[in-house]
Parts: C-alpha cells; structure tokens; sequence
C-alpha cells in the first residue's frame, strides 16, 4: 500500500513539474506565475528534484542526436531534439491535458505510440494486429522472426491481435507478461497493479516473480501486483473496456484509483493530501468528455473538498 501511495504521489509530481517548466520556460510566465513556482518548490524537497531533473535535460537536449527511426544524419549536421521541438511537444500536450513526459524523456523518443491526456489513438501494427491507445498511454513494439512483443510502459489498452502461429503476441506490463492466445483483451497498467481483461478467446497471465500462469477467457478480468495474481473475475471486462465507448466505469473503486484514471483525461493533476481518503471508495458511470463531472460526484458524495492551487493543480482534502 505503501509502496502504491508513493508511485501516486511521484507521478503527480512529476506531472505538475512539467506543467510548471512549460509555462516558465515558454516566455509568457509572469511574476505570480514565478511566485508561485517557489511557493510549490518550497512546499516538497520531491517538487525541487523533479523540476531540477528537467532543468539538467533542458541543459542538454541541444546537444542531443535524435534516436527517432528513420532519421538521416551527415557528418556536418547530427540531427538534435532541440529545446524548441521538447517546449512545443510539451505545450500542445497539456494545453489538451496532456503529459509528454516518461521516466526523463518525451514519449516520441521512448516509446512507439502513446497518447496525452484526454487522447484516444489507433494504431496498426506491421501484422495486421491493431491496438486502441486510452488516453495517457505509451508502449513501445518490438517484433522479430520468433516473437511479437509489446511493452506497455504506462496506461492501457485495447489489443486485436492477429494470427500469426509461428510468432506469440505478447504484452509485458510492470513484472508480469501477457499472451495472447486469441485476438481481444486490455491491459490496464495503474500505479499499484497491472489488470488484464479478455473481451474475446483467451489469454495466459504470469506474473514474473511468481511462476504460476492464469488462463482467463471472454468476460473475466484478473489483476497481479507484487503479491501475484489475484482471483479471476467473472462479468468484469465491461469496466475495462468502457474508455472505448466513451464511459469511466468505476464499481466500488478506492479513491486513489480513481484518481489515478481521473488525472489520463483532465488538464493537470489532482492529488490526496491525507492517507485517510485514498481508500474512499467510488462507484458511478461517467463520460471521459466530462472529466469535472466525475471530480464533482466526489465532492457531492464523499468527506473530501477541493482547493485549486493553479490552474494545473488542485488537492483534495477531508471536508
């Protein structure tokens, strides 16, 4: 539980410091905007060595070869991702919401399709396969002669896959791995656990650190974490695939899962200030259109109120 609460909290903060480099460093910052900053930075010793991390990349990035695919370089002009390309990319991500930003790089350089905030996404792969991208999501593909592999590096998504018996399609997510043993399931990675949902056929779950696999078929939906595999569900996949018909599903949800989704389809970030909210639980059918509805159907319903920092940040506290 722990260990989950801080991935929350350190994505959360990550994000915010990304939303707040942008804006300093896009020339329209004011003196409150800057005010603001070293209030935020004062307020954590975390919120200083985010934004100082992308200060050291900032630093760099000129001097950067682009190791995107397809780029033709000459001795006299090594191609670079320059600090116009980054600010750009960042500021049209989360003027719609987004966040560009993974494990210290944009996704355009680590990964091989992903999604900004509020974004959905198809992309089809080179064997026919297709995979829906919910909103802040990225993975990156690789395919050989003997495997089809895909690792979802945050997210999820919706794979059809297509047949290919000399080659398996699998999907890695934190420590566990998923294979395809027929065409139509999601991979939902959160910050505390991975959950896997077959919408048609069958695929086989293992989590690495345990060696025991789990066969789930059309309607069941399982979930592994450092603990292993959890139980099967049954009637479970409509939660996970809702996002594809425009839906939140949330059945009886802790608040810091809900949360968790929240923050892939609304502009900025929204964090629990106390440890005692983030197991409220959350039950409702929401529009991803409408993100604000879902964050007013928690101030309506639960113990919890709303105080909005800037506007990329807003924490939510005990009433």
């Amino acid at each position: 539980m722990a260990q989950a609460n801080n991935e929350i909290s350190s994505t959360m903060t990550r994000n915010t410091a990304l939303a707040w480099f942008v804006k300093i460093n896009s020339g329209d910052a004011s003196q409150s905007d800057r005010h603001e900053l070293d209030i935020w930075l004062a307020a954590d010793g975390a919120h200083a060595r985010e934004y100082e991390k992308l200060s050291a990349i900032w630093s760099a990035l000129d001097a950067m070869p682009d190791p995107r695919a397809g780029v033709r370089s000459t001795p006299s002009r090594t191609p670079t991702i320059s600090r116009r390309m980054f600010i750009g990319a960042a500021t049209l991500a989360i003027a719609g919401g987004g966040t560009v930003w993974f494990a210290g790089l944009p996704d355009f350089v680590t990964s091989d399709h992903y999604t900004g905030t509020s974004e959905l996404k198809t992309a089809t792969l080179t064997d026919g396969s297709f995979i829906n991208l919910d909103a802040d999501t990225a993975l990156s593909v690789e395919f050989t002669s003997t495997v089809r592999r895909i690792v979802l590096q945050r997210g999820r998504a919706f794979f059809k896959v297509a047949k290919d018996a000399s080659r398996p399609f699998i999907v890695e997510a934190s420590q566990g791995s998923i294979t395809a043993l027929g065409t139509e399931f999601v991979v939902h990675l959160s910050p505390e656990d991975v959950t896997v949902a077959v919408q048609e056929s069958a695929v086989s779950v293992a989590p690495r650190m345990d060696a025991t696999a789990a066969r789930i078929e059309a309607g069941e939906a399982i979930s592994y974490g450092p603990s292993g595999l959890g139980d099967i569900r049954r009637d479970a996949s409509e939660t996970e695939t809702a996002w594809q018909r425009g839906k939140l599903i949330f059945e009886d949800q802790p608040l810091r899962k809900v949360i968790a989704d929240l923050n892939r389809y609304r502009s900025g970030t929204i964090r629990i200030t106390d440890k005692s909210l983030l197991d409220l639980h959350v039950s409702g059918i929401f529009d991803i259109s409408n993100p604000d509805g879902v964050l007013d159907a928690i101030i309506g319903t639960l113990p919890v109120k709303s105080i909005q920092l800037t506007r990329y940040l807003v924490l939510l506290r005990p009433a």
